[in-house]
């Protein structure tokens, strides 16, 4: 399955499971509720002593790094380990990772990132114009749009566990650079000398 739909299906999943959650507590019988979540906080506890497990022993091994880092390329992998708090990266280092893969995209529309601040599981990230946005031809009033709705994916793909996310600094209207207007710079043989 492609990565997109792994991480829609563990979407999904995770509404669904909010949903029987909500369901849960709305139970006119509370006992009955109270031992259901009971059963589900016992099965979740026990799976995440064996991933803990299953991890450690990865970890011990001579190529257990990179394994791990292979597994948590996965969606599906990289999900279950934030459920259970075992990722190895935290919050702040996995929404800065997912903010620089953004950073080649947002660059050609004339955007980056100035500051990105953490308050427990908030965070807030600042967008300015480029250097290259400063002098950009024209604007699109959709783009500033777009810019946040994909930086809020990166971040949420990255980091599930984020409680709040802001994203400011784009007030309605996002400079486009076009491809064209991009010159290399080129120093004279005098000054290179």
């Amino acid at each position: 399955m492609q990565a997109a739909g792994v991480a829609e299906e563990l979407q999904t999943a995770t509404a669904r499971l909010e949903e029987l959650v909500g369901a849960l507590e709305a139970l006119p019988d509370q006992t009955a509720a109270s031992l259901a979540r009971e059963l589900v906080q016992i099965v979740l506890d026990r799976h995440g002593a064996a991933f803990a497990a299953v991890l450690e022993t990865i970890g011990s091994e001579p190529t257990g790094s990179r394994l791990i880092e292979t597994l948590l390329r996965d969606d599906g992998v990289r999900g279950v380990l934030l459920l259970h708090g075992l990722h190895p990266a935290g919050l702040e280092a996995r929404v800065r990772e997912a903010l620089e893969r953004l950073h080649p995209h947002l660059g050609v529309q004339g955007v980056a990132v100035e500051a990105v601040e953490f308050e427990e599981a908030r965070v807030r990230v600042r967008l300015g114009l480029s250097d290259a946005g400063r002098y950009a031809g024209h604007s699109s009033d959709e783009s500033a749009e777009a810019i946040r709705r994909e930086v809020e994916a990166a971040v949420f793909a990255a980091a599930p566990d984020v409680a709040e996310l802001r994203i400011e600094g784009l007030p309605g209207r996002v400079t486009l650079v076009p491809v064209s207007s991009i010159k290399v710079r080129r120093h004279a043989e005098s000054e290179l000398s």
